[in-house]
């Protein structure tokens, strides 16, 4: 029989962020074997009771439908022992029994990873240094580690798309799913130069509790954490405190005393974090240091525009766009696309050089 499906029994009768899951590998060692011994789990007070329950009333061949279903929708299924399962995601106190991956995490294994995290609604600052940061981190060779959802997460995966870097995406919805929609043509360039990956399976309900669980696993994939920008409470806040229980390493943005938005990076710095101005600030704890920017010519949009071919929505878009920032419901209006497409449009744009997105969604051609 095919393992996985020991694994991804395994994982219905744990449930998501199964902190019982250590616990069983240390007295049996292999899944078959905490398969043959399911009836006494309880009795050695090694699961709850619910869990006994679905454990105890399941057999592993009830879910060949499931990863089969997975396979066809070209979705790894990585059980907690497989070769290709994520080393540092082990050692946190609950992870994940399954993961489902879209892409190669085998991209990361030999790089430094670091989650680069922040605000959904950040400020013009916050985009300002995510970019800045993002785009010299993954021109080092940083894999960058974020949750693709709207603002700094989104900037992070961006900047390292645009440099080649693989970077990897932490998904709190079931792995078919995006969140947000517009981040689909996004999720999509991720795939392809390095994974995305979710705990949750196909038809899983979303919950607003998911995304917290998430941040965990951004946590225990990366080396250390950079928060640019974030509330004082907030799920990057939360993020960071998943990552001070696995040992990570915390390193923060300093912003403005006057901005709320700025509270939760400046407390961290208040409490040890180390002080991130550039890129070199970080990469020097690893022995590391920038690469190719002061070499490479600066390339003119115009430039860009010739190299890389534009879909015609993002032909479109361009020329909608200018030099003054625009909210991206008038750039819906004047070019008549749906929103969906408008934004992925923006995105390869933005990816392309020839588009910066500023706060409040406003979007404008690039300086």
């Amino acid at each position: 029989m095919d393992r996985r499906l020991y694994w991804l029994w395994l994982a219905a009768g744990l449930g998501f962020a199964p902190q019982r899951l250590h616990g069983l590998m240390e007295t049996y060692q292999e899944v078959e074997e905490i398969f043959c011994h399911r009836m006494e789990l309880l009795r050695r007070r090694l699961v709850s009771p619910a869990q006994q329950r679905a454990l105890a009333g399941s057999q592993p061949q009830e879910f060949a439908g499931r990863l089969q279903e997975h396979l066809d929708a070209g979705y790894q299924v990585l059980g907690y022992d497989d070769p290709d399962y994520p080393p540092p995601l082990r050692e946190i106190s609950d992870p994940p029994a399954v993961l489902y991956v879209q892409g190669d995490l085998g991209l990361i294994r030999d790089k430094l990873a670091i989650g680069m995290i922040g605000t959904r609604r950040p400020s013009a600052y916050g985009i300002e240094a995510a970019q800045f940061l993002g785009r010299q981190l993954a021109g080092a060779g940083v894999a960058l580690i974020s949750g693709l959802a709207d603002g700094l997460d989104s900037e992070a995966h961006k900047a390292a798309v645009a440099a080649g870097t693989p970077t990897v995406a932490v998904l709190g919805t079931a792995i078919d799913r995006t969140y947000p929609a517009r981040n689909e043509t996004l999720r999509g360039l991720i795939a392809k130069n390095g994974a995305v990956i979710s705990e949750y399976p196909i038809g899983t309900a979303g919950k607003g509790s998911y995304f917290v669980l998430r941040n965990r696993i951004i946590a225990g994939l990366s080396r250390g954490v950079l928060v640019v920008e974030a509330r004082m409470r907030s799920g990057t806040m939360s993020t960071v405190r998943y990552a001070l229980e696995s040992g990570r390493d915390i390193f923060a943005v300093p912003g403005s005393i006057f901005s709320p938005l700025s509270e939760g990076a400046n407390h961290l710095l208040q409490e040890g974090a180390r002080p991130v101005l550039r890129a070199e600030d970080l990469l020097e704890e690893y022995g590391m240091a920038p690469q190719g920017e002061a070499e490479q010519e600066p390339q003119c949009p115009a430039q860009a525009e010739q190299e890389l071919p534009l879909s015609d929505a993002a032909k479109q878009m361009r020329a909608a766009l200018t030099v003054h920032p625009q909210e991206f419901g008038a750039l819906c209006a004047a070019t008549g696309l749906a929103a969906g497409a408008a934004m992925a449009a923006l995105t390869e744009l933005e990816l392309a050089g020839l588009s910066d997105q500023l706060a409040g969604r406003r979007f404008r051609l690039a300086q």
